[in-house]
């Protein structure tokens, strides 16, 4: 009876958690400019700005747009952006230069939320996520804040519910994305913690047990928007424990985060 109130009360977490992702999720954000139709158009408020034929410094510059000029700006791709002149010419300039263009309001648009690493930077990540714990089922929240563009400093807990024993989590980790700006963008996560293990009481040996773990972790974040998005992962658990060998247990998590 008792298992099953803990399995409930997860289950009831789990959906609570969720529930608030989504609700983060469904927040206004800051505006789309390239889904804008028709297309947003700036006007340039620098001597000039230089156009490059692709989307990086490698590419050489081919034209430079004169104060006073209008662009359409057109796509964006990891710190540059396409546009148009209305001449017909194209070309990609640096995100960054967008600060020397006015939009139709007179005002420099705000284009902080178009590129993911930026987007994030400064804020708190919370997430949820459902498992599968060395054959144990597994539910797992964390808390973690973006301090810079590829590291978060993260703090977590889990419960799982096997045949034999029960377990809780509780772990700190700092986790590395090294393309934030990828769609489907790759992370490495190290972190320790503490595990508390509750076996059933089936078994001869029912004393409960605290030990020592270390968590090793590689996943991805899938962008479903700017903030918000799904998250798979991979976490090899070594657990440090006072028997005559260590532990290690494999855990498989795939769930959603949001950024606030």
């Amino acid at each position: 009876m008792l298992k099953r109130l803990a399995l409930l009360s997860r289950a009831a977490l789990a959906s609570t958690l969720f529930g608030l992702l989504v609700v983060a999720a469904s927040a206004p954000a800051v505006a789309d400019w390239f889904d804008a139709e028709p297309p947003l158009v700036v006007t340039v408020d620098s001597a000039y700005i230089d156009v490059y034929t692709g989307p990086g410094r490698g590419y050489p510059i081919f034209h430079a747009l004169e104060y006073g000029e209008p662009i359409t700006l057109l796509k964006s791709r990891a710190g540059w952006i396409k546009i148009a002149t209305e001449r017909g010419l194209k070309g990609w300039v640096e995100r960054s230069a967008m600060q020397y263009t006015l939009g139709p309001d007179g005002q420099t648009p705000d284009f902080t939320d178009e590129y993911r690493s930026d987007a994030v930077v400064g804020h708190f990540e919370l997430g949820a996520a459902l498992g599968d714990f060395g054959g144990a089922d597994s539910v797992a929240m964390s808390l973690g804040y973006r301090f810079t563009r590829n590291l978060t400093i993260e703090a977590s807990y889990s419960q799982q519910a096997g045949q034999f024993s029960d377990s809780e989590i509780i772990g700190a980790g700092l986790l590395h994305q090294p393309f934030p700006e990828w769609r489907v963008s790759p992370f490495l996560r190290m972190g320790a913690g503490m595990i508390k293990v509750n076996p059933s009481a089936t078994l001869v040996d029912t004393e409960d047990r605290e030990d020592s773990v270390l968590q090793a972790s590689l996943g991805a974040y899938v962008y479903l928007s700017r903030r918000f998005f799904l998250r798979a992962e991979y976490i090899n658990h070594y657990l440090l424990t006072t028997r005559t060998n260590n532990e290690e247990v494999s855990e498989w998590r795939v769930g959603f985060s949001v950024f606030f």
